[in-house]
């Protein structure tokens, strides 16, 4: 809770009083134990067959794996996969732990209550080795392309895995990334000595993949964010297209534009996007398609993503 006034302070606490009180009438599951799941689940949790997908072109160009972000259905972001597509830009989509849709409700409730941020990181270091892999013997540029927690985790495998495996991420398209927040986003802090009560979900439907998360997830992504923030250098000062809503509720579009002058990440670019009248009645913090941005807004987004990882020049 450090950084907060004593104003705030006071309102985070009695904002957890009163998620206390709601989740404890929400009918939450009484358990998030392997032990309520059935056998074909408890299999299915063992199998990592449905962590990546492939998306493939006949003629790729480029390869690029998509990271969506915490408790987002991983389809959520098929706008952004099928703009890559049709670029000719292989997608390798992750499904981080906690959110694969061949799990139900309850084993993926399970699986992310047993999550912690190295899992997720785990995640995608190994979905970006699969894609290093592929695109080096294609001899094909690779990308990084992620959303909220999936943006945080893209520029985290940068900043400590890039170099260590020997992979070369030549462009990366973050939006909205989960590396300052706002402090109204840290409202579950003083819950850390409850890791496993339940939430009843605030993200709106066709986007959330369950309807409750343990708090030890959002925790696991407050560890995240202090452990990337707390080891930046210049490693990431590479070609890095950053979308962000002014009026995020999540994200803090200030504390975004004074990470990039503060750490002196000259290649970064950062991109303010209004949404068009005909979007949906969802955050602001949702910039991932037509659905949540409007038509012609996610239209110019896709239009300044693709000429960005084309190469057409570091500044748009």
């Amino acid at each position: 809770m450090d950084g907060l006034s004593p104003r705030k302070t006071g309102v985070v606490r009695w904002f957890v009083a009163l998620l206390l009180l709601v989740s404890g009438c929400a009918g939450y599951p009484a358990s998030i134990d392997r032990q309520q799941l059935t056998a074909e689940q408890l299999a299915a949790l063992e199998s990592d067959s449905y962590t990546y997908e492939w998306i493939t072109t006949d003629q790729p160009k480029a390869v690029a794996v998509l990271v969506h972000g915490l408790n987002l259905l991983p389809d959520a972001m098929d706008d952004i996969a099928d703009a890559l597509s049709s670029a000719n830009i292989d997608v390798l989509g992750v499904s981080l732990s906690g959110h694969a849709d061949e799990l139900d409700q309850q084993g993926r409730l399970v699986q992310l209550g047993e999550a912690d941020f190295s899992v997720w990181q785990n995640d995608v270091r190994n979905a970006v080795l699969e894609a290093s892999a592929y695109a080096n013997e294609a001899g094909l540029p690779l990308y990084l392309v992620g959303f909220s927690l999936g943006g945080l985790l893209s520029a985290d495998y940068q900043l400590h895995f890039a170099a260590n495996d020997s992979v070369v991420i030549d462009r990366m398209v973050l939006f909205a990334p989960a590396i300052s927040l706002r402090w109204s986003s840290y409202l579950l802090y003083p819950l850390q000595a409850f890791p496993e009560v339940v939430l009843p979900s605030t993200s709106p439907d066709g986007y959330r993949a369950n309807d409750f998360a343990p708090v030890s997830a959002y925790l696991a992504l407050y560890e995240g964010i202090d452990r990337f923030n707390d080891s930046v250098d210049q490693s990431l000062n590479m070609p890095v297209l950053l979308f962000m809503h002014s009026r995020d509720e999540l994200v803090s579009d200030n504390r975004i534009r004074g990470f990039i002058a503060n750490n002196n990440l000259t290649r970064w670019q950062y991109v303010n996007v209004e949404k068009s009248d005909d979007a949906a009645n969802v955050l602001n913090h949702l910039i991932i398609g037509p659905d949540s941005l409007g038509v012609a807004a996610w239209l110019k987004v896709r239009e300044q993503m693709l000429s960005f990882l084309e190469g057409d020049g570091d500044r748009l």
